[in-house]
């Protein structure tokens, strides 16, 4: 099960974005097994609050990714040690910013495939990245 980018989230969330539509046709897929990146969430939170958004409205885009998407809201990567251990890797190794370095160590902890658009995960050796364009 491949592990969600925060950019899927992005993507859905905004119809104007290019990926809208393919976003939200992957997170609404039947049968697909896709996994929410903890760190994805935390991204889209920290981001969301870093525009300016309110509480309230951070809570919303959290209650319409829960009622929009219930299956895959519900499928959240758990971390552990070990995954934090290998973001520490992943930033020293390859270069990857903190964020993309803590996906990169989710998805290598979890089955190594991850969906992006952010070819900077092609860097850690291991991990497939799925493109979502």
């Amino acid at each position: 099960m491949p592990i969600i980018d925060t950019m899927v989230l992005f993507a859905a969330a905004d119809r104007s974005d290019r990926l809208h539509l393919q976003a939200v046709s992957l997170l609404n897929k039947p049968g697909r097994g896709l996994l929410m990146g903890t760190f994805a969430l935390m991204e889209f939170d920290v981001v969301l609050k870093s525009r300016g958004f309110s509480g309230k409205a951070r809570r919303d885009e959290m209650t319409l990714l829960t009622v929009d998407f219930p299956r895959v809201a519900t499928s959240v990567h758990p971390i552990s040690p070990k995954t934090l251990y290998l973001a520490s890797l992943c930033e020293e190794r390859f270069g990857l910013g903190y964020f993309d370095s803590l996906l990169a160590a989710e998805a290598s902890d979890h089955d190594g495939v991850i969906i992006s658009t952010d070819r900077e995960f092609e860097r850690v050796p291991g991990l497939s990245r799925i493109p979502l364009d």
